[in-house]
């Protein structure tokens, strides 16, 4: 299966929005199902300099995204990732691929230390594919989000640079 990672477009938005709204996938993101079209739009085309984002091709279709937003100040060492694959695509290597691509730009291009994400307890799999990165537990928010009718926790999850500087800190 040829995966094409690239850059994120504005006219991704109406394959990225399809995604998002799919009940297999909506149920781990933070949109609502009421989620329109030109919010997407108007998203992808107000992109900030410390927002990253990728899409994953296959045969010439949108079957995933993923982004990286690189704190701002004492937190520029750190950055927070999402990332969405089309319910077609599950288990098929793509949430994968988009992960090398994002940590690739995190490790070796904006040089965080610090990669932080959420996964909902909901999501197993999801947390599995986080781990055999090298993304540890650090906490969990209860009641973080709401969906169908109930609270559901998130589980927080961080992943510091191989061979970085935070490897080496000592506690306080």
């Amino acid at each position: 299966m040829e995966v094409i990672i690239r850059a994120v477009q504005i006219n991704d938005a109406k394959a990225i929005h399809r995604i998002c709204t799919q009940d297999a996938v909506l149920q781990y993101m933070v949109f609502l199902p009421s989620m329109r079209l030109d919010a997407m739009e108007n998203r992808l085309s107000n992109l900030g300099n410390n927002q990253f984002e990728f899409v994953a091709e296959f045969n010439g279709n949108v079957v995933g995204f993923v982004g990286l937003t690189q704190g701002q100040g004492r937190r520029s060492h750190s950055g927070d990732i999402f990332i969405g694959v089309d319910s077609q695509y599950h288990k098929k290597g793509i949430g994968k691929a988009l992960l090398t691509k994002i940590l690739d730009l995190a490790d070796n291009w904006l040089m965080l230390e610090r990669v932080e994400l959420g996964v909902l307890v909901t999501n197993p799999g999801a947390q599995a594919l986080y781990e055999k990165f090298g993304f540890t537990i650090e906490g969990k928010k209860k009641g973080s989000l709401k969906a169908q009718g109930r609270f559901i926790d998130e589980i927080m999850m961080s992943r510091l640079r191989p061979n970085g500087l935070l490897l080496n800190t000592s506690p306080l």
